[in-house]
């Protein structure tokens, strides 16, 4: 009786943590969509000049904008890619950068969960994440 409770109580925290990862990806995805819809281009990161501020913001809007779209759909290989993108343009806030980059981990991280669990899917984007990685 005993090991049946135990695997029991294994499976439950299994799936507990699943719903969690699951939430933190929603929760990451909804403060990114906050930090590029809220963020005034005023405070950058790394000076472009006056100029050349609002090209550079308006590049990331439009990834970070594929990468929301991508995760709606469950893409989220194409959110980290995007992202990735993202992160190498310049003219971005501190929360920008911050709110990216957390976003990328909530991703990865779901990723690497299902894919420890034996998804072909999250293997097979967790592979081409790493081959954008490698270029």
């Amino acid at each position: 009786m005993r090991p049946f409770l135990l695997a029991l109580c294994g499976a439950a925290l299994l799936a507990f943590s699943a719903c969690g990862k699951k939430a933190e990806v929603k929760t990451q995805v909804s403060e990114l969509e906050k930090a590029f819809q809220t963020a005034a281009p005023g405070t950058p990161v790394q000076a472009g000049g006056p100029a050349s501020n609002q090209a550079p913001l308006a590049d990331a809007n439009a990834c970070v904008s594929l990468a929301l779209s991508a995760v709606r759909t469950n893409d989220f290989a194409g959110g980290v890619i995007a992202l990735q993108a993202v992160q190498r343009m310049s003219g971005l806030t501190a929360e920008q950068l911050m709110s990216v980059q957390r976003a990328m981990q909530a991703m990865t991280a779901d990723l690497l969960v299902r894919a420890s669990k034996g998804d072909a899917k999250a293997k097979a984007d967790l592979a081409a994440i790493e081959r954008t990685r490698s270029q």
